[in-house]
C-alpha cells in the first residue's frame, strides 16, 4: 500500500490501484498516521490532529478507525498500547521517501537522489487537508525542505554542466531578495557562457538589496562576483564536492596508467594499500593522482597527510587531525578523547580515503593508527606510501616499478623530454639524441626524481654530455656500498653528481634551508637569483608562496650540513631563533585584528616550529624551549592542538631545571593547567592558585597569557583580578569572572566591559564569546532582535577564525532564536549552516548540539512529537560532556511539557522524576528555571494556582528575570495562573518564590510529589 501526501491525498492498494477515501476526516487520520510510518501514534496526538481544540464525542476516534479499516483492511491499521500504527514501510509514504532521498543527496552529493526526490511532488503538500493544523504545519515544513532540496539539486545540475536556466529563472524571480537563489542564477548564466548577463544580474541584486533592505551583498555573493570578474572556472561548480586537501599539480602526470589501474584495483579489493619503493620513485605523485580520480571510492572526502615532519610517534594522530582540518579539543574545554579517539569519531560513518605519505619515518605508530582506524571506521580506506611495509593484517603491498624506458615513446623518455623542454625551450628528440636519452633513462633505472635532476641540466649541457658525466659518476659508484639496493645507489649517485654541479652559493643556501622541514618563504632567502638556480636544477620547488625540497634531496643536504662541522650548529641555532621571533611576534597579533594573518603564518610554519621545539629541547639553553612553548600557548588553544600542547609543555616547561626565577609563575600555571586536563583537578587547581601568588612577587612576569587563561581551570572565579592590566588580559579576566548561568546586572556589566576590550583590539574569539553570552541574556528578556544580531555577528567572527565547532554551535543558537521569533526560513538557513560546520569537524558533542537545536526549532514550530523524537536521537550525544546536566534537564522538561499539553499531568510528573537528581544539582540557574516553570504549568493544570504563582517566582529568581524564551508559550501558564487568583494573592505567592535561594529551589525541584508541599507555602 502507498500513501501519497506530496500533493492532494492519494492512496494506492497493494497492486498500486487507486483507493477512494471519502470523508475529509478519514483522509486526515490516514495522513497523520502515514507521517509516522510503522510507528505508533498516541491517541491524544490523533485526537488533536483531527479535532484540534474541539473535543470529540466519546468513541469518535474509534469510529473513524473502524471506517478506515473497512476500506484498507484491519491488518493495515494496528491498535497498540497507547495508540494506532499504520503498517506501511517508510518508502511506501512519499513524504518519508522524499526526506530520505534529500538526506542522501545532501550527505553524499547524490544528484540522482535529489532528482528522484523532486519527481515525487504532484503539487503543494497535503493541499486538500490544509484546514487541519497538523497538515498546515507539515505542509510549511515540507515546502521548506522542497526549496532547500531544489536549491541543492539545481546547484549540482549546474556543476554537472546541465542547463537549468528555464527552471531557475522563475524561481529566482519569486525570491528577489534571497541571495542564494540569485547566486544560483548568476552561476547558471556564467556556466552557460553568459558572463555579461551574470555580471549585470549581480549589479541588479546589489542595488535591490541596498534599496529595499539597506544592506550590502553577503561575502559569499561578493566573492562570486570577483570570481566571475577573474573568469575563474570554479564559479561553475558552486557545490562543495568531496572534501579534500589535495592540491593541483604544476606538472603533467606521465605514464603509470597501468600502475594507477593496479593500485585502484587493490584499493577496491582491500582497505589498506601500501605503495612501496625508494625515495624519488614517484610514490606520492602516483597516489595523489589516483586519489584525485577516486570519487566513487571516497564520496565523503580525500585527505593527504604528509608525515615527513613527524619526528615522534605521538605526533602521528595529531598530524592526521591537522591534515583533515579537525580540532582535537574545544577552546578552554577538557578533551574527552585523545587525538586517536577524535580520528575514530570523525571517520566512524564516513566513506573516505586517507593518504598517509612517507610512513617510513614512523612506521610503528602509523601502523597502530591505521589498524585502529580500519577496525573502527568501516567506510574508511587508507592508501600509504613508504619505503617499507607497515606489516599489519589486511595490508596489500604494491612495489612501484621503474618507469619503462625502452623507445622514444616510453614513459621515462617522455618525462625527460618534457622536463628538459621546461628549461631548454624548443628541445625535441631527434635521431641523434633519442638513443642517448633512452640510455640515460636506462642508466637511471627509470627513477622519476633522477630523470628530472638529469633533465634539469639540459639548460647548460646537451644529452651526450649528461650521459658522459653520468658514466663517470657510476664508475665511482661501482666501488661504493654494494649492500644498498641498486635503485637507491642510482639515485644517490645522481644527487651527488647534481650537487657537485651546484655553485658554492647554491650549496650554501641548500644546506641552510635543509633545517626547515616545512620549507621557507622568500624572507629566509638572501639572494633570489641563487634560489632561482636551485629551482631550475630541481633542488627546490615552489608550493604557493613557499619553497621546499623533496624529502630525498633535503635529507642529502642535511648530510652535507652535518659534515660541515660547526655550520650545522649555526644553522640550527638560526632556525630556532627565527622561529622564536616569529611566534613571539605572532603571539601578540593572535589576540588582535591581525589574528587571521598570524594564524595563517603559524599554520604554514607548523613543521618548522615543531623542529625548533625539538632542537631547543635537545640544546643547552632551556629558556629557548620555554619561550617557544609559552609563545605558542594561545595558538595551540585556538587551533585545538591538545596533544601537541601538552607534550611540548611537558617537554620544555615542566622539565627545564635552572630557569630564572621570573619564570616560576608561568611554569606553575602551565603545570597546573596540564594536570587539570589530565584528570588531577585538585592538584592542578592548587598549582594555578600558587601561580597567582607567585606572580604577585615578580615585577611583570613573563608568560602573562597562560596566567590570564589559567583561572578558566578553577571552580572559583573570585581569584581573577578584573582591575588588572588593560587590554586582552582584562577582557579575559572579566569574561572568566562570570559564572555559568549568572544573569544579574553586575555579571552582564562585566561581559559588556570584556566585549569592549576585545572589540577595541579586534579579537574575534573574545568578541564572539561575549556576544554569545549577551545574546543568551537578551533572549531571556525576550529581546529577539538583539539576540539574533549578536549571534549573527558571533557566528561570522568564528567562521573567520575557522573554528568550525564553535561556529556550528553559534549558528545552532541563532536557528533557535529565529524559531522563537517565528522566522522559519531564517531558522532553517541558520540550521543548515550549523549542520555544515558541524559536519566539517564531526565532533560528537557538536553534532548533538546541532541536533538539539533542530529539536528546538521543531518545538517552536509546533511539531512537538517530531521534536521529542529528535531529542531521543541526540540526547545521548551529550553523555560525559560538560553540557550533559543542562541538556538532560531541558529534555526532561520538554517531554513533561508535551504531556501537560496533552492534559496528562501525571505523565508529566513521571517524565520529570525519571531525571537523576545529580543532573538537577549540576544544572545552571537558567536551566532550572525551565524546570520551575514546568512545575508551575503542572500545578495550574491541577487546580493549584497559588503553587503555580510561587513556582513562577522561583523561575524568575533562578533566571534573573521573568522568562520570555517562549518554550512554554502554548501553555500560557502565567496568564492562566493570574486569571485564577486575585492580583494581590498572585503577587504575594510570586514574591515568596522569587525570594528562594538556589539550594532550596533545587530541593523543591527534586521532591517526588507534584502537589503542594511544605516548601511551596
Amino acid at each position: 500500500m502507498r500513501v501519497l501526501l506530496l500533493g492532494p491525498f492519494r492512496l494506492h492498494d497493494d497492486e498500486d490501484r487507486p483507493v477512494e477515501i471519502t470523508g475529509t476526516r478519514l483522509r486526515a487520520l490516514l495522513a497523520r498516521l502515514a507521517m509516522s510510518p510503522g510507528r505508533e501514534v498516541p491517541v491524544d496526538s490523533l485526537t488533536d490532529a483531527i479535532w484540534g481544540d474541539e473535543p470529540p464525542s466519546p468513541n469518535a476516534l474509534q469510529a473513524l478507525v473502524s471506517r478506515v479499516r473497512r476500506v484498507i483492511g484491519g491488518r493495515r491499521l494496528v491498535h497498540g498500547p497507547a495508540g494506532y500504527r499504520l503498517d506501511v514501510g517508510a518508502d511506501d509514504v512519499d513524504v518519508a521517501r522524499f526526506e530520505r532521498l534529500c538526506e542522501t543527496g545532501r550527505r553524499h552529493g547524490d544528484l540522482a537522489a535529489l532528482r528522484e526526490a523532486a519527481a515525487l511532488w504532484r503539487g503543494p503538500a497535503l493541499t486538500d487537508l490544509l484546514e487541519y493544523r497538523f497538515a498546515e504545519a507539515a505542509g510549511i515544513r515540507l515546502e521548506g525542505l522542497r526549496r532547500e532540496a531544489a536549491r541543492d539539486r539545481i546547484a549540482r545540475e549546474i556543476a554537472s554542466g546541465v542547463d537549468v536556466l528555464t527552471e531557475l529563472e522563475p524561481l529566482a524571480a519569486a525570491h528577489p531578495l534571497d541571495e542564494r537563489w540569485q547566486a544560483l542564477l548568476i552561476r547558471a548564466w556564467y556556466a552557460a557562457g553568459r558572463q555579461a548577463d551574470a555580471l549585470s544580474m549581480y549589479e541588479q541584486v546589489r542595488e535591490r538589496l541596498a534599496d529595499e533592505l539597506g544592506v550590502d551583498p553577503s561575502p559569499e555573493l561578493a566573492e562570486l562576483h570577483l570570481q566571475i570578474l577573474r573568469r575563474e572556472q570554479a564559479t561553475a561548480t558552486p557545490v562543495r564536492g568531496r572534501r579534500t586537501n589535495l592540491k593541483a599539480h604544476l606538472t603533467s602526470f606521465i605514464g603509470r596508467e597501468d600502475d594507477l589501474a593496479a593500485v585502484a584495483a587493490a584499493l577496491s579489493a582491500g582497505r589498506l594499500v601500501t605503495v612501496t619503493g625508494p625515495g624519488g620513485a614517484g610514490k606520492t605523485r602516483l597516489v595523489t593522482e589516483l586519489a584525485a580520480r577516486a570519487d566513487s571510492t571516497a564520496p565523503d572526502g580525500t585527505w593527504l597527510v604528509e608525515l615527513v615532519g613527524v619526528a615522534e610517534p605521538g605526533d602521528v594522530a595529531p598530524a592526521i587531525l591537522r591534515a583533515i582540518g579537525a580540532r582535537e579539543a574545544g577552546l578552554l574545554e577538557p578533551s574527552a578523547l585523545d587525538a586517536a579517539g577524535r580520528l575514530v569519531e570523525y571517520f566512524a560513518d564516513q566513506r573516505a580515503l586517507l593518504i598517509l605519505d612517507n610512513c617510513e619515518h614512523q612506521v610503528a605508530a602509523v601502523a597502530e593508527s591505521a589498524v585502529r582506524l580500519l577496525r573502527e571506521c568501516p567506510g574508511l580506506r587508507i592508501l600509504a606510501t613508504s619505503r617499507a611495509a607497515l606489516t599489519v593484517d589486511g595490508e596489500r603491498l604494491y612495489p612501484l616499478p621503474a618507469l619503462p624506458g625502452d623507445g622514444a615513446d616510453a614513459a621515462a623518455v617522455r618525462l625527460f623530454r618534457e622536463r628538459a623542454a621546461a628549461v631548454r625551450p624548443g628541445f625535441t628528440l631527434d635521431e641523434a639524441s633519442t638513443p642517448v636519452v633512452v640510455e640515460i633513462c636506462r642508466r637511471l633505472d627509470g627513477i622519476p626524481l633522477a630523470i628530472e635532476l638529469a633533465a634539469s641540466r639540459m639548460r647548460a649541457l646537451d644529452a651526450a654530455q649528461i650521459a658522459a658525466r653520468l658514466d663517470d659518476r657510476f664508475a665511482l659508484l661501482a666501488g661504493g656500498n654494494r649492500a644498498a639496493p641498486e635503485r637507491h645507489r642510482t639515485l644517490r649517485a645522481v644527487i651527488e653528481w647534481s650537487w657537485e654541479l651546484l655553485s658554492p652559493a647554491e650549496r650554501d643556501l641548500a644546506t641552510t634551508l635543509s633545517v626547515f622541514p616545512g620549507g621557507v618563504t622568500l624572507d629566509r632567502v638572501g639572494d633570489f637569483d641563487v634560489l632561482a638556480g636551485l629551482i631550475d636544477k630541481s633542488f627546490m620547488e615552489r608550493d604557493g608562496d613557499r619553497y621546499r625540497m623533496s624529502e630525498t634531496i633535503r635529507s642529502y643536504a642535511r648530510e652535507q650540513l652535518a659534515a660541515a662541522g660547526n655550520a650545522e650548529t649555526v644553522a640550527l641555532d638560526r632556525m630556532v631563533r627565527y622561529c622564536l621571533e616569529l611566534v613571539e611576534t605572532s603571539d601578540t597579533e593572535l589576540r588582535g585584528a591581525g589574528q587571521l594573518g598570524a594564524l595563517s603564518r603559524l599554520d604554514a610554519e607548523h613543521d618548522n616550529l615543531l623542529a625548533a621545539l625539538r632542537v631547543a629541547h635537545d640544546g643547552t639553553d632551556p629558556e629557548l624551549g620555554v619561550r617557544l612553548a609559552v609563545a605558542l600557548f594561545w595558538y595551540w588553544h585556538l587551533r585545538g592542538l591538545h596533544t601537541e600542547r601538552l607534550h611540548w609543555t611537558g617537554a620544555t616547561v615542566m622539565r627545564s631545571p635552572g630557569l630564572p626565577p621570573r619564570w616560576r609563575p608561568a611554569v606553575l600555571a602551565l603545570t597546573g593547567m596540564a594536570r587539570c586536563e589530565t584528570g588531577d583537578f585538585s592538584g592542578g587547581a592548587r598549582l594555578v592558585t600558587e601561580a597567582f601568588a607567585a606572580a604577585r612577587t615578580v615585577d611583570d612576569p613573563p608568560g602573562r597569557i597562560p596566567l590570564a587563561v589559567a583561572p578558566a581551570f578553577l571552580t572559583d572565579p573570585g581569584i581573577v583580578d578584573t582591575d588588572g592590566r588593560p587590554g586582552w588580559e582584562r577582557g579575559m579576566a572579566l569574561l572568566l569572572s562570570v559564572d555559568t548561568g549568572v544573569t544579574g546586572s553586575d555579571a552582564m556589566d562585566r561581559v559588556m566591559r570584556a566585549r569592549d576590550e576585545f572589540d577595541r583590539l579586534g579579537d574575534r574569539w573574545g568578541m564572539a564569546n561575549t556576544l554569545r553570552i549577551w545574546a543568551e541574556h537578551r533572549s531571556r528578556h525576550g529581546d529577539r532582535e538583539a539576540a539574533r544580531d549578536a549571534l549573527s555577528r558571533a557566528a561570522r567572527h568564528l567562521d573567520e577564525l575557522g573554528t568550525a565547532a564553535d561556529a556550528a554551535e553559534t549558528y545552532a543558537e541563532l536557528a533557535v532564536e529565529e524559531a522563537r521569533a517565528g522566522a522559519r526560513d531564517p531558522a532553517a538557513r541558520a540550521l543548515a549552516l550549523a549542520a555544515e560546520r558541524a559536519d566539517t569537524d564531526r565532533e560528537r558533542r557538536t553534532l548533538a548540539y546541532v541536533g538539539w537545536a533542530d529539536a528546538q526549532v521543531r518545538w517552536y514550530a509546533g511539531e512537538h512529537e517530531e521534536a521529542l523524537r529528535r531529542l531521543d536521537t541526540v540526547e545521548p550525544g551529550f553523555d560525559g560532556t560538560a553540557l550533559e546536566p543542562r541538556i538532560r534537564v531541558w529534555c526532561a522538561a520538554w517531554r513533561s511539557f508535551a504531556a501537560v499539553l496533552r492534559g496528562d499531568t501525571a505523565r508529566a510528573r513521571r517524565q520529570w522524576h525519571r531525571l537523576p537528581t545529580r543532573h538537577i544539582e549540576a544544572a545552571a540557574g537558567p536551566d532550572l528555571a525551565v524546570a520551575a516553570r514546568l512545575h508551575a504549568a503542572i500545578a495550574v493544570a491541577d487546580g493549584e494556582p497559588e503553587t503555580a504563582a510561587y513556582l513562577l517566582g522561583v523561575a524568575a529568581a533562578l533566571l534573573g528575570t521573568d522568562d520570555r524564551r517562549g518554550y512554554d508559550a502554548a501553555l500560557r501558564t502565567p496568564e492562566r495562573t493570574r486569571a485564577a487568583m486575585r492580583p494581590e494573592a498572585f503577587q504575594a505567592a510570586y514574591d515568596r518564590g522569587a525570594a528562594r535561594e538556589r539550594g532550596t529551589a533545587i530541593a523543591l525541584l527534586t521532591v517526588t510529589s507534584g502537589g503542594r508541599t511544605a516548601e511551596t507555602v
